[in-house]
């Protein structure tokens, strides 16, 4: 199954899950899935504690969103993932020396890296 087609059928919108845990726009962080037997570098726009939903582009230039287990899910720096957010808050992942990035005003229970 291609990336694009695990996409399709992401599972309902985020706001239909319970505990769902989410960043600030702009300030999701980026991680490295395996979906569909492919490796994809995403953004977690949206987690439980077992399941991860993500954003990327795919090699057509689509943007896909999915969920995925947390165990296929792990954490990168922006500078590590091929594909960088366009829309991204750049204070928040390049903070200046000693003004570090405002924390989520409710942070989740469990980081989209869970698995590690």
């Amino acid at each position: 199954m291609a990336a694009g087609e695990a996409a399709q059928n992401d599972g309902g919108w985020p706001g239909q899950r319970a505990g769902v845990g989410r960043a600030r726009y702009g300030q999701e962080p980026y991680v490295r899935a395996t979906v569909g037997g492919e490796t994809v570098d995403a953004k977690a726009i949206s987690w439980t504690r077992t399941d991860v939903q993500l954003k990327w582009v795919d090699a057509g230039g689509s943007t896909r969103t999915g969920w995925v287990p947390a165990s296929a899910v792990r954490r990168i720096s922006r500078d590590e993932s091929a594909w960088r957010d366009p829309y991204d808050d750049y204070g928040f992942y390049y903070p200046e020396p000693g003004n570090p990035p405002p924390r989520p005003a409710a942070p989740p229970a469990e980081p989209p890296d869970a698995a590690q």
